[in-house]
C-alpha cells in the first residue's frame, strides 16, 4: 500500500447492486474513495432479488417443473446481461465478462436439470447453486470498476481466504487458517494498489475446498471477517437507508437516524428489524474494535450510523433508551400445571421438542413458582409447536391445532396422570413484541417503571415481559392492535 493512510472494507448490499443505475452509483463511490490514498476491499452481495429467484428456481426443479425453473433463470440471465451492457463501457472487458456469465448460466442449467431428474437437493448442492448470485454480481461490478480505470482483482470468498467447517447453509469460519489466508491473499494486493473485489456470502470448506455459504447476513460476515483479519480501519456497509433509525419510520414519522451506537445495541436492534447487522456478522469487528458504519449508497453525503465499542454518553449526556423496536408475526404459548413444580428437566424437554422441530425461541419466561412457562415464537411455526406440545407435554393425543387461528387465547386441559407434566396450554396468534433498547439503560433506575407506566397510560395490557441480563433490552408482548400506539408512546417518552 503505497502511502495509504487507511484501509476500508466496503460491502455493497443487493439494493446497491440491483441494476445498472445502482451499480454505476456504487462504482462511483469506490472510485471516489480510491482517490484518497486509501486501501480498499470491496465485498458484493447478489443483485437485488437474485437469491430469492434462485431459491424459487430450485423449488420448481425439485417438483420436476424444469420449464418454470428455466424461465426464472432466463429472466435472471437477461437482467444481468442488460446490466453488464449498461455498466461496462470497455468493449473488450464487456465481451470477456459476457462470455464468463454465459458459461455460468450454462452451468446453472445443468444443475437444475439434475435437480429436476432426482427431485432432490442436498445442502451441499444448494449452497453451490446459490453461490452463483454473488459470483455474477461481483464479476459485473469488478468489470465496471476496471472500465473506470481502477486496478481490481475478482475473488470468491474462498479464494480470498475464508475457510470454514462443513455446515452447509450456515458455515462457520475456522479462525486461524482463515485469518492467515486472508492476510496472505489480500495484503499483497493492497500493497500493489489493487482493489480486491470479493464475493460476499460465499466461502470454501477447509478440508475439501468445496463452495459453501455463510448463511443469513453472509455478505456482512464476509466484510467483517476480512476487516478483522487485516486490521482494517473501518467497515462501510452500503445499502438503501441513511442509517439505523430510532424506530420504524413506517410507524414513527419523526424517527431519527442514530449517529452512534455500540456493538451490543446494534446486535439487539437487528433482532427487531433494524437495518443493522446480524450479531454473528458483527462479532469479528467487535472483537477487534473495528468501527462499522452504515451508509446510504444513494445519499452518500449523510454520515450514517457509526457502530463501535462506545459507552452510552454522547456530549456528556447519558443517552438511556436509544430506540424502540417491534416485531409482528409472532405467537405466544403459555403452558402451566402444578405437577411440574420442582420437576427437573421440564425446560429441557421443551427445548428438545423445539430443537427437533427446528424452531427458535424469540422470548421465554418462567414463573418463580415453576408452574408456568411462556415462550414466543414465529407465528407461522405456532401450529406445529402447539401440536407437538399437546402430544408430548399435555395430552397423549388431541384433535390438533385450530387452523382457523385465534382471536383470543385457546385452552386445552387434561386430568393429571403419570405422563402429564402440564395441565393447561394457551396460545395467542394475534400478538406483537415491543422493546426499548439502549446501552444507557444499564444501571439506570426507573427505566422499567417509565416503560410500563407509559404503556399503561395508553390502556394497553401486557401479556408477557422479558429482560436479558445485559440490561440493554426490555421486551414485552401486547396485542397486535396496540403495537403502533405503544411504539409511538414509548418513542415520545424516551427518544424525541
Amino acid at each position: 500500500m503505497s502511502q495509504q493512510e487507511k484501509i476500508y472494507v466496503m460491502k455493497f448490499g443487493g439494493s446497491s447492486l440491483a441494476g445498472p443505475k445502482e451499480i454505476v452509483q456504487s462504482a462511483s463511490i469506490v472510485s471516489e474513495y480510491s482517490k484518497g490514498r486509501s486501501g480498499l476491499i470491496v465485498v458484493c452481495s447478489a443483485m437485488g432479488d437474485t437469491t430469492d429467484h434462485l431459491l424459487k428456481a430450485i423449488d420448481f426443479a425439485k417438483k420436476g417443473n424444469i420449464d418454470n425453473a428455466r424461465q426464472l433463470i432466463a429472466e435472471i440471465k437477461n437482467h444481468h446481461q442488460i446490466t453488464l451492457e449498461k455498466t461496462v463501457e470497455d468493449v473488450e472487458k464487456r465481451e470477456r465478462c459476457t462470455e464468463w456469465i454465459s458459461e455460468r448460466f450454462d452451468e446453472l442449467d445443468k444443475i437444475l436439470l439434475g435437480i429436476s431428474l432426482l427431485r432432490d437437493l442436498s445442502p451441499r448442492s444448494s449452497d453451490y447453486f446459490l453461490s452463483f448470485g454473488e459470483k455474477l454480481s461481483t464479476n459485473i461490478f469488478d468489470a465496471t470498476l476496471q472500465s473506470l480505470g481502477l486496478k481490481t482483482k475478482y475473488l470468491t470468498g474462498g479464494e480470498a481466504g475464508i475457510l470454514t467447517d462443513e455446515s452447509f447453509g450456515s458455515a462457520e469460519p475456522v479462525a486461524k487458517p482463515t485469518n492467515e489466508k486472508l492476510r496472505t491473499t489480500l495484503l499483497p494486493l493492497l500493497k500493489s494498489d489493487v482493489i480486491p473485489v470479493v464475493t460476499g456470502y460465499i466461502a470454501e470448506t477447509l478440508d475439501s475446498h468445496e463452495i459453501i455459504t455463510l448463511g443469513r447476513g453472509g455478505s456482512d460476515y464476509t466484510a467483517t471477517l476480512i476487516a478483522a483479519a487485516i486490521d482494517a480501519n473501518e467497515v462501510l456497509l452500503w445499502s438503501d437507508v441513511d442509517g439505523i433509525m430510532s424506530a420504524d419510520p413506517k410507524i414513527i414519522k419523526n424517527a431519527k437516524i442514530l449517529e452512534q451506537i455500540s456493538y451490543l445495541e446494534a446486535m439487539e436492534m437487528s433482532a427487531f428489524g433494524a437495518k443493522a447487522m446480524q450479531p454473528r456478522a458483527l462479532e469479528p469487528a467487535a472483537r477487534k474494535g473495528i468501527p462499522v458504519r452504515i451508509k446510504n449508497t444513494f445519499n452518500p453525503k449523510v454520515p450514517g450510523t457509526l457502530i463501535l465499542s462506545s459507552d452510552s454518553v454522547v456530549n456528556g449526556v447519558k443517552t438511556g433508551v436509544k430506540a424502540v423496536g417491534s416485531l409482528t408475526n409472532v405467537g405466544v404459548i403459555n403452558i402451566s400445571g402444578t405437577s411440574i413444580v420442582g420437576s427437573p428437566g421440564t425446560a429441557v424437554k421443551i427445548f428438545e421438542i423445539l430443537k427437533e422441530l427446528g424452531v427458535g425461541i424469540l422470548m421465554m419466561s418462567q414463573s418463580v413458582s415453576e408452574n408456568n412457562v411462556s415462550l414466543v415464537i414465529k407465528r407461522n411455526e405456532l401450529p406445529k409447536v402447539v401440536r407437538a406440545f399437546r402430544k408430548d407435554l399435555l395430552l397423549e393425543d388431541t384433535d390438533g391445532y385450530d387452523t382457523e387461528g385465534a382471536k383470543e387465547s385457546h385452552s386445552s386441559r387434561a386430568s393429571a396422570n403419570k405422563n402429564t407434566k402440564f395441565s393447561k396450554l394457551d396460545y395467542e396468534d394475534d400478538v406483537s413484541i415491543v422493546a426499548v433498547l439502549g446501552r444507557g439503560m444499564i444501571g439506570t433506575p426507573g427505566i422499567a417503571g417509565r416503560v410500563f407506566s407509559t404503556v399503561a397510560k395508553q390502556g394497553i395490557n401486557i401479556r408477557m415481559i422479558a429482560q436479558g441480563s445485559s440490561e440493554i433490552n426490555i421486551s414485552f408482548v401486547i396485542k397486535d392492535k396496540d403495537r403502533n400506539k405503544a411504539v409511538a408512546a414509548l418513542h415520545e417518552e424516551f427518544v424525541v
